[in-house]
C-alpha cells in the first residue's frame, strides 16, 4: 500500500520510488512480482502519470525492476542481505524464501486494488480542512476522537445491533494493543498473579501470548461444530472467556444461539467476563451477519473489540474496544496519564469516511471480491484433488482450512511435506499447528490457505501445480 503526502518536501515521484523499494527490498514484493501499471496506479494516487512512470524508471535504473515486453514492470531477484549481528539469525533463511514466492495464502493481508485510495484521499482532503478551522495542535482525545466513535458507534448498531453509547468506545491503534489494554486493566499490568484467560481451542495465537505476556493463567477449551464446548465452565468462574462467536478462527464455526445464551447466563451467575472479538463478522457470503454476542447481552460481562484491518487495510493499524459501563472505569483509573495513541488524522478521515457511506461500499466491494476469490479456490481444489482434498469453511472470512491425502510410499504427506513442496514451486501454505493449545488435535495434513491476495483466475493453476508438487 503507497501513500502519497502532498504535503511533504519530499517530491511525489520519490515518495512513490521509496516506498516501492522498501516493499521489493523487505519481500512484501517478491521476486517476479509485476508492478501496476503506471496509469492504474497514477489513477489510484490522484498523481500525474508521468510521477509514477518516473519512480518506476528510477526502479528500473538501480536494478530493482525490469522492463519486459507485454508484462510491463517486473521486480527482479535480489540477493541476500544478511542481518546484522545483533539481530536474531533465523530470520534468515525465512526472509530469503519470502523473496521466492510467487504466490502466498498469507492470512489477512489485502490486494492493493482493493483499499479505496481516492474516496479515502478526498476524505483525508475534508478532515484536515475542518481541523484547519478547528485546532490540530493539540494531543488526541484519550479514548479517541468523539466524532469518530460517534461514526462507530452508528455503524455498530446498524451493522452488529451493539448497543452501546460512544463513551463506551475506545480507539485503540491495532487489534492486539487493544488485547494489551484489556488484559493491563485485569491483572494491573502484570502485576496480579492468577488471573485466568479462557480461550478457544484451536485459536488466534497472537491473542494468546498477549494474555501469557501479561502473566495470566491461561487454557483452553477446544471448539465442537457449534462452538466452543460449555461443559467444562459450567460454575466456574473466569476473569476472561475469549470467543469468536460469529465467526471462529480458524476453523469458521458458529456458536450456536444456546450456547450463547448459556454463556451469557454463566457469565451473569460467575460474575466472569467474555471478550468477544468480531474480526470479520461482515465477511459472510450467502447469509446475514451473525449478530452480536454484545446485543443479546443484559448484564454487561460482554467486552466487545472489532478491527477495520479486514475491512480495509492491516496497515491502518486501527481497532476499537467497546467497554461494559464498570469496565470503561477501570481503564480509567489504570491508563489516566496516559496520552492517546491515534493519529488525529487517521481518526478524523475514517470518521468522515464512514459518516459518507463509503465504509458500507467498501465492505460490499471486499464481500463481493473474497466470495468470487473462495468460490475459485474451493472450485480448483475440487476440481484437482477430488476425493484427496478436505476443506473446511468457505462460507464466511478470508481463509480455508484444508487438508491433502496424498500418500508416498504409502504413508500421507504430512503438514510440514506439503508446505516445504509448495514452497519449492513458489506457493506458500501455512501450518495450523501454532494454533492449537494441544496440538495433538492439529490434523496432521491440515493447512491454511488465505484468499485475500492470490488473483480469482490463478486460482486453478496454481492447484495444478500443487498436484504436480505433491506427487
Amino acid at each position: 500500500m503507497i501513500y502519497i503526502d502532498k504535503t511533504s518536501k519530499t517530491s511525489l515521484y520519490e515518495q512513490v520510488y521509496e516506498q516501492l523499494m522498501e516493499q521489493i527490498k523487505t519481500g512484501q514484493m517478491p521476486a517476479g512480482s509485476k508492478l501496476v501499471p503506471t496509469r492504474t496506479m497514477a489513477a489510484e494516487l490522484a498523481v500525474g502519470r508521468n510521477t509514477v512512470d518516473k519512480a518506476y524508471q528510477q526502479l528500473k535504473d538501480e536494478g530493482y525492476v525490469e522492463a519486459v515486453p507485454g508484462s510491463g514492470f517486473v521486480v527482479n531477484e535480489l540477493p541476500y542481505l544478511p542481518e546484522s549481528h545483533g539481530s536474531d539469525s533465523r530470520k534468515g533463511p525465512e526472509r530469503q524464501k519470502k523473496q521466492t514466492y510467487e504466490y502466498d495464502f498469507v492470512y489477512g493481508s489485502m490486494e492493493n486494488k482493493l483499499f479505496p485510495y481516492r474516496k479515502w484521499g478526498s476524505c483525508m482532503k475534508e478532515a484536515l480542512l475542518r481541523l484547519e478551522n478547528g485546532d490540530i495542535a493539540v494531543y488526541p482525545e484519550k479514548d479517541g476522537e468523539m466524532r469518530l466513535r460517534e461514526a462507530i458507534c452508528s455503524h455498530l448498531k446498524q451493522a452488529r445491533n451493539v448497543d452501546c453509547s460512544p463513551e463506551q468506545i475506545l480507539i485503540t491503534c491495532g487489534h492486539q494493543f487493544s488485547m494489551e489494554i484489556i488484559a493491563n486493566i485485569f491483572s494491573d499490568g502484570g502485576a496480579r498473579t492468577g488471573v485466568s484467560f479462557v480461550m478457544e481451542d484451536p485459536g488466534y495465537d497472537g491473542i494468546r501470548k498477549v494474555f501469557m505476556n501479561r502473566n495470566f493463567e491461561v487454557s483452553a477449551i477446544p471448539v465442537e461444530e457449534d462452538g466452543i464446548d460449555i461443559r467444562p465452565l459450567k460454575g466456574k468462574h473466569v476473569d476472561l472467556l475469549y470467543l469468536t462467536p460469529s465467526h471462529q478462527f480458524p476453523s469458521g464455526a458458529v456458536l450456536s444461539a444456546g450456547k450463547r445464551m448459556q454463556l451469557l447466563n454463566w457469565a451473569q451467575e460467575t460474575g466472569s467476563y467474555i471478550l468477544e472479538d468480531d474480526y470479520d463478522s461482515e465477511l459472510r457470503y450467502y447469509t446475514n451477519p451473525i449478530p452480536s454476542m454484545q446485543s443479546m447481552d443484559n448484564g454487561g460481562r460482554i467486552i466487545y473489540t472489532g478491527t477495520f484491518s479486514k475491512s480495509l487495510s492491516p496497515g491502518m493499524r486501527l481497532a476499537y474496544i467497546v467497554f461494559p459501563p464498570d469496565l470503561m472505569q477501570r481503564y480509567h483509573d489504570f491508563y489516566y496519564r496516559y496520552n492517546g495513541q491515534v493519529n488525529i488524522i487517521l481518526q478524523q478521515t475514517l470518521a468522515v469516511y464512514i459518516e459518507k457511506g463509503y465504509f458500507e461500499q467498501q465492505v460490499n466491494r471486499i464481500r463481493t471480491a473474497y466470495r468470487r476469490k473462495m468460490r475459485a479456490l474451493i472450485t480448483a481444489l475440487e476440481d484437482v484433488f477430488g476425493e484427496d482434498v478436505r476443506i473446511q469453511g468457505g462460507k464466511a472470512g478470508m481463509h480455508l482450512l484444508v487438508e491433502f491425502f496424498l500418500q508416498q510410499s504409502g504413508e500421507f504427506l504430512t503438514q510440514e511435506e506439503l508446505i516445504d513442496r509448495a514452497s519449492d514451486c513458489g506457493i506458500r501454505l501455512y501450518s495450523t499447528r501454532p494454533l492449537y493449545w494441544d496440538q495433538k488435535l492439529c490434523p496432521p495434513q491440515q493447512v491454511l490457505m488465505g484468499i485475500s491476495t492470490i488473483p480469482e483466475d490463478k486460482m486453478h493453476e496454481i492447484c495444478l501445480r500443487l498436484r504436480k508438487a505433491f506427487r
